[in-house]
């Protein structure tokens, strides 16, 4: 999404003419590694099993060399998109309503995997930051407040609700998940310049190297996660659930906390910045704590209204 390298995932992957020989640079919390080159096949049944998960899938998924290589890929390198993906188990509560009150195909929830490794602490080197990496220029543009008092960037429904109107103008600009996709990473106006609106497949050696990777990776990580306990994929977490409650007003940190502990607080609403949290922002509460509440009263005379 309009920056330089995404940072957590992928900078290229060069691939050569033959299906079994291949090398991929790969960067991770900012460390570059080389994948060796070798030979990783996927068998016959993967190949036919592939073929019927995709047809499965809301977005339609090609059948490519390029997608094929990077499955092979991460499951040479299992361990990033188990940790990822147990990280997706955590959010997808907060993301897929978003994602279905936009008619969208549910698969788009796992697009922070390519973005951020759902790490919602991520920040690029160009500034993009949470789980969509947005930049504050788009984000701004999407309806997201970034300032010295909240970054909602790290707001996981705001940045969810906004991440899903731009996919869907995307989407709506050029009538393709691949290009959407591609424009998602470097920009509608990168994709639009280099291929003319032109399929992604056919015109993808125009666009930036990291974009090339970007959306077969993509492809790869929704065919996995459809089914990885078959790849030995472990993703299964046990996390807390959490709940949405809005401040009416403006109020200090203090007063939302209450009694929760101020590591956790801070960890799960990380787009607040300062002491003051402003009228309207959202903050998230573990459901264990005051369960049963429906609307809390503040020192300051402010409410904290529980919306499910």
């Amino acid at each position: 999404m309009r920056k330089a390298v995404g940072g957590f995932l992928l900078l290229s992957f060069i691939v050569s003419c033959t299906p079994a020989v291949r090398q991929a640079v790969v960067r991770i919390d900012n460390n570059i590694y080389t994948v060796k080159k070798g030979n990783f096949y996927l068998s016959e049944e993967e190949e036919r099993f592939i073929q019927e998960e995709a047809k499965s899938l809301g977005i339609p998924i090609p059948d490519r060399a390029e997608i094929k290589r990077f499955v092979d890929y991460y499951l040479s390198n299992r361990r990033f998109l188990e940790l990822a993906l147990q990280r997706a188990n955590y959010y997808m509560p907060l993301i897929k309503p978003v994602i279905k009150k936009y008619g969208l195909p549910e698969e788009l929830a796992l697009l922070p995997v390519i973005e951020s490794g759902f790490n919602n602490f991520a920040v690029s080197r160009s500034g993009a930051a949470g789980l969509w990496q947005f930049i504050p220029s788009t984000a701004r543009r999407y309806g997201l407040r970034v300032d010295e008092y909240v970054d909602e960037r790290f707001d996981v429904l705001k940045a969810t609700d906004a991440a899903m109107r731009y996919l869907k103008d995307l989407y709506s600009m050029f009538g393709s998940w691949e290009l959407a996709l591609a424009s998602y990473n470097c920009g509608e106006n990168c994709v639009a310049r280099r291929t003319g609106g032109a399929d992604f497949w056919t015109a993808q050696a125009l666009l930036p190297g990291e974009t090339r990777s970007y959306v077969p990776a993509f492809f790869a990580v929704l065919l996995l996660a459809r089914n990885p306990e078959k790849y030995g994929l472990s993703v299964k977490v046990e996390g807390i659930s959490v709940e949405k409650r809005v401040v009416e007003r403006d109020s200090k940190v203090e007063d939302v906390m209450g009694s929760l502990k101020e590591s956790l607080f801070k960890d799960l609403n990380l787009h607040i910045k300062s002491e003051l949290v402003p009228a309207g922002t959202y903050v998230y509460i573990p459901k264990e704590e005051k369960r049963n509440e429906r609307v809390e009263r503040l020192p300051n005379g402010a409410k904290l209204i529980i919306r499910e």
